[in-house]
């Protein structure tokens, strides 16, 4: 069984999402070549023993050119722009658990959608 925080993030301003477990907060200059990054802060919570959490971001939106160099971690994500533009991105948390069948199950801890503007 997946235990965790409950109920999914919501917006609540323009740089941190979150419920009273969690947010998301982007840091770093917003231009091309520049190193920016998403923290998943969940206010000291962790995983219990044997179950690991995974973060997925989806690009929704982005100017042609070369997509964002993504590299996701928990609690920080890395992110670099190599065109500028009008991006939109879609960050996701989980927590990963064996179920009883061998497989795994993904429990949402968060989602968030954030639209980033990149300079030259």
């Amino acid at each position: 069984m997946c235990l965790g925080v409950t109920g999914l993030a919501v917006a609540g301003g323009n740089r941190t999402a979150g419920t009273e477990g969690g947010r998301l907060v982007l840091q770093g200059t917003r231009s091309v070549g520049a190193d920016m990054t998403a923290s998943f802060d969940m206010g000291g919570y962790t995983p219990p023993s044997g179950q690991s959490v995974a973060i997925n971001v989806d690009i929704l939106e982005s100017p042609d050119g070369p997509k964002p160099r993504i590299i996701p971690g928990y609690p920080v994500t890395s992110l670099v722009f190599e065109t500028p533009g009008k991006y939109v991105l879609n960050f996701r948390l989980n927590q990963i658990c064996k179920t009883s069948c061998g497989g795994v199950a993904a429990r949402p801890l968060m989602e968030r959608q954030e639209t980033i503007e990149i300079a030259p």
